[in-house]
């Protein structure tokens, strides 16, 4: 099958009673309720608002289940689905109303000046279903949506994402994390983001469910939700798995030890973080994916079978290819001494940069969506990461990762975030600085600290500054946003 839509539809038929999602607001739907009301938005998008192929739907995201009946509903009429986190400012709905050229916007909180502006009422209001079954489904070339990811460097990007990619990231999901029959998976993130998005895309395609949650600050409700819809599995991002553990304490411990797995992906999990998973749930498996919006989920690590693999990402999931280039774009056995920069090949990948050809033809060449990620594949096929391009610190014309520095840092007792970068150094030509986050300021002793990680790490990758902060700047994701501290 070629669509989401068109998988939503085949469970409908031949499972019409299987749970298909449900969120905090007390909706709930069975695939055969998800389908007539995708079918009654369809008619009202078509009927009402003249929604046909290629036309950009912008929609505010709300966390239920209305906006991805909404999203599956313009698929369906062959529109162009473009999410957008609740709460963006008038200023930026505007410009991406404008990007897109877009026809209607469904917005939740506040309507702009657009004349397009439809609430979520006006296009959930029930109304006689008049497409017969069975519809005309979309091919999978076509355009499904376009997902805005502006990642550590500020600059928004639009990203074109056809259906058979979709449907490609589904399944790079569902046999990553070996998804069983039934499975029900807690949905705390945003669902406007591509990781929350894709993860309910994979559900939909083993015939699953979803039960969705706005954030994590009501706890008890979110622990309640799990318990209530027997959740077997979770996708966190590493704040949501900290939020859980302080806010949740022996109660999530609890809840999480029937799980059959919880996936984390959007940033990397600090090693701390990591062990502490590993020791509380010593039955769950526990993968961290690596991906980005322009090519999803193309590499997968079982992190509670595999805990001795430092800075890998697993091995390429389904409808992946990986290779690492050199600096003029080849492809090139790369090792741990000689780093390449990761580039990947599949049907999850984007088709373009939304009205930005230069910017596609810089990042895909031959097929090949090309990171900014640099490492190497071993022997037996897993993927290393050290580093990004722009965060790799030289130092004596040796490479180092700054999450390397970082992951020891965050080791040590009472430091509870670092952040590493590159200094200039007339010598080495590079040097690490890190800064840290302290628990309680007045316990620490910098020299003992010190000589903690000139333990843990060699020479050369011992920082020049240590300098102590509040916060470490991230991005929404948890991305640590490096140029603000350089």
């Amino acid at each position: 099958m070629e669509s989401i839509v068109q998988i939503l539809y085949d469970h409908a038929v031949k499972s019409p009673d299987q749970f298909f999602a449900s969120d905090d607001k007390g909706n709930k739907f069975t695939y055969v309720d998800a389908w007539h009301k995708v079918k009654e938005i369809a008619f009202t998008m078509s009927n009402n608002f003249g929604i046909g192929e290629d036309d950009c739907v912008v929609v505010e995201c709300n966390q239920q289940v209305s906006f991805l009946l909404i999203d599956l509903a313009c698929e369906l009429v062959g529109g162009v689905f473009v999410p957008i986190e609740k709460d963006t400012s008038c200023d930026r709905k505007d410009e991406i109303v404008d990007e897109t050229d877009a026809k209607i916007f469904v917005y939740y909180t506040e309507k702009t000046d657009f004349p397009g502006c439809v609430s979520y009422d006006e296009l959930l209001e029930e109304t006689s279903d008049n497409l017969e079954d069975p519809v005309l489904f979309p091919s999978g070339e076509r355009i499904a949506e376009i997902l805005y990811s502006t990642g550590t460097t500020g600059k928004s990007k639009g990203i074109v994402i056809s259906n058979s990619a979709n449907v490609a990231l589904a399944e790079n999901i569902r046999y990553g994390v070996n998804m069983r029959n039934g499975n029900v998976e807690f949905l705390p993130v945003p669902i406007s983001h591509s990781h929350g998005l894709r993860c309910f895309y994979a559900n939909v395609l083993n015939g699953g469910a979803v039960v969705l949650s706005d954030g994590l600050m009501r706890v008890k409700q979110a622990l309640d939700l799990i318990k209530e819809y027997h959740v077997t599995a979770m996708d966190l991002s590493p704040n949501a798995v900290m939020l859980l553990i302080k806010l949740g304490r022996d109660a999530f411990w609890e809840c999480a030890k029937t799980l059959d797995y919880i996936q984390i992906g959007t940033a990397v999990l600090p090693e701390s973080l990591k062990e502490e998973l590993l020791e509380k749930l010593p039955g769950v498996h526990l993968y961290n994916f690596y991906g980005s919006t322009e090519s999803g989920r193309s590499c997968v690590l079982d992190f509670s079978m595999e805990k001795d693999k430092k800075n890998c990402i697993g091995l390429p999931t389904k409808n992946s290819e990986i290779i690492f280039a050199d600096s003029e774009g080849k492809a090139f056995m790369a090792d741990s001494e000689h780093l390449g920069t990761l580039a990947t090949k599949g049907t999850m990948n984007m088709l373009c940069y939304w009205r930005n050809p230069e910017l596609s033809g810089l990042v895909m060449r031959n097929g090949y969506v090309y990171s900014s990620d640099l490492g190497y594949k071993d022997e037996d096929g897993y993927v290393y990461v050290l580093g990004r391009k722009d965060d790799v610190i030289i130092c004596n014309g040796i490479n180092i990762s700054p999450d390397e520095i970082e992951a020891v840092a965050v080791q040590y007792d009472g430091i509870t975030d670092a952040a590493c970068v590159p200094v200039s150094d007339e010598l080495k030509g590079q040097a690490p600085k890190l800064f840290i986050v302290l628990k309680n300021a007045e316990g620490f002793d910098k020299k003992l600290f010190v000589e903690f990680l000139s333990f843990h790490l060699e020479l050369n990758k011992m920082p020049k500054y240590i300098v102590t902060i509040d916060k470490i700047p991230r991005t929404a994701n948890g991305k640590i946003q490096r140029k603000r501290l350089m």
